[in-house]
């Protein structure tokens, strides 16, 4: 459960569209956010919105983001 507390900021280093215009796949630098214990599946807020890390390595994770969400969250379509 999302408890509000900012535990790290990350940044926004590549975007790629999903097919069939689905949405972007995020990758984000998690900064100081530790990845060890974050596995496949889990949610990472982000702006204030909950999103599924699909993929990741010790200093990045992957997001696909739905067109709604990148509608509805600001933030999550440019780079930063």
């Amino acid at each position: 459960m999302f408890t509000g507390i900012v535990a790290a900021v990350g940044r926004i280093v590549s975007i790629s569209p999903l097919a069939e215009n689905y949405g972007l796949r995020l990758r984000i630098d998690a900064g100081t956010l530790d990845l060890g214990d974050v596995a496949l599946g889990d949610s990472i807020a982000i702006n204030g919105a909950c999103m599924t890390v699909v993929a990741k390595d010790v200093s990045h994770f992957d997001i696909d983001v739905s067109r709604e969400s990148l509608l509805r969250t600001v933030g999550l379509s440019e780079h930063g």
